[in-house]
């Protein structure tokens, strides 16, 4: 159909973008006049001269959350008005979450690595907030991010800093919570209901957080006797972290060379000989509290060693302080920041670091793997991967 205002290849890029928002569903309107920076009525009338369209009234929904049904006037056989209420099916949702159950089985053996020495040095894989799930657009934040870009982002930069890591008795997986992104199918925190943006389904985040946790923890298997896993209670991940680290046991707990600890509490203290080392997510506690929580809660552990430290994430950026008697540090993330962070002015650098700690000497060296080494490695791989541009101010 001619369109006089139009051209050729701006209708056929309207079409395309169009089309892709159709695909995922409900509010795809909104959406789509969003990314094409048009008002949304003009770009109704532009479907509708096109015939584009998808099956169901589009309506207009907030952003974070998600359309619930919708109501139709009609009359029954006698002629009695009535409304009829018809609910979105959710089966698309719960079928994606059996599968991703059904995909889970036991791991029974893993080879035993060699060559293995005294166990003096612990290394411990510092996985700040991945927010795996997270959407951002770089148009808005300075660089694109979603599911797939995450997982091998993450995969690559554990590896890096696993192989990198001296042959060990033991290793500590620390996932300092917020893992992944929301807790709900609105793509929201439980507990505070705050409406984030996330990529498309609930589903698809749950499957890659199990892969990719999965892979680290057979990759450090590989290096280490026995592998320590912490799944630390996060802000936007709490429900997600209570499931995961029981899955991983059911994973894992039969192999005999996996150990998962608790996480009931959002204070988890693990102690290697002369060095306490103690996780909190850090929404609860700030540095000073979080210390005062450790010496009431563990004072044997703390009267019994020398080297004391407290880990966190939860503000993406590092903050090392000396506290009177030990170290906090925050740990940078992987992620890019999304809008809100963006908005907000917070900037950090992207990052992530595998600590060497010793029961003798507490920590006597780190790998750090930055986000540009972590993507010149995929890319070394010949796959093609996702590089934000610089960016740049206007020139006139």
């Amino acid at each position: 159909m001619p369109n006089p205002g139009v051209s050729p290849q701006e209708a056929e890029r309207r079409t395309e973008i169009v089309q892709r928002h159709i695909a995922q569903g409900y509010g795809w309107m909104s959406r789509a006049a969003r990314e094409l920076e048009m008002d949304r009525t003009t770009l109704q009338s532009w479907c509708k001269k096109f015939g584009l369209r998808a099956d169901g009234p589009e309506t207009h929904i907030a952003e974070g959350f998600a359309l619930k049904g919708y109501s139709e006037f009609t009359k029954t056989e006698h002629g009695t008005p009535i409304w009829l209420k018809t609910v979105k099916a959710e089966q698309d949702y719960w079928k994606g979450v059996a599968e991703a159950i059904a995909a889970i089985r036991p791991v029974t053996d893993v080879p035993l690595p060699t060559g293995l020495p005294d166990g003096d040095i612990i290394p411990w894989l510092q996985i700040g907030d991945a927010h795996i799930g997270m959407l951002a657009s770089e148009a808005e934040t300075g660089a694109n991010f979603d599911i797939g870009i995450g997982e091998r982002e993450i995969c690559a930069a554990a590896a890096a800093l696993i192989d990198a890591a001296p042959p060990c008795r033991r290793m500590v997986i620390n996932d300092l919570g917020d893992a992944s992104h929301y807790e709900t199918f609105r793509g929201e925190t439980e507990a505070s209901g705050h409406a984030l943006d996330f990529d498309t389904r609930y589903w698809k985040m749950i499957r890659a957080y199990i892969r990719i946790t999965q892979f680290i923890v057979e990759r450090a298997l590989g290096k280490a006797e026995t592998v320590d896993y912490i799944c630390n209670q996060g802000n936007h991940s709490r429900s997600n972290d209570i499931w995961m680290a029981a899955t991983i046991d059911a994973l894992y707990g039969e192999t005999g060379r996996v150990n998962v600890l608790k996480n009931e509490s959002p204070f988890i203290a693990y102690r290697m000989g002369k060095t306490l080392v103690v996780i909190h997510h850090g929404d609860k506690a700030k540095p000073e509290r979080f210390r005062d929580v450790v010496i009431s809660d563990f004072a044997a552990d703390w009267g019994e060693t020398d080297f004391h430290y407290l880990d966190g994430g939860h503000v993406h950026h590092s903050q090392r302080k000396e506290l009177a008697g030990c170290l906090f540090e925050s740990w940078n993330n992987l992620a890019p920041r999304d809008k809100y962070a963006h908005d907000g002015g917070w900037r950090s650098k992207q990052c992530m670091t595998l600590v060497l700690r010793s029961r003798t000497y507490g920590e006597v060296g780190r790998h750090v793997m930055p986000i540009e080494r972590v993507r010149d490695l995929i890319l070394a791989t010949g796959k093609a991967h996702y590089v934000p541009p610089q960016m740049r101010a206007f020139a006139a």
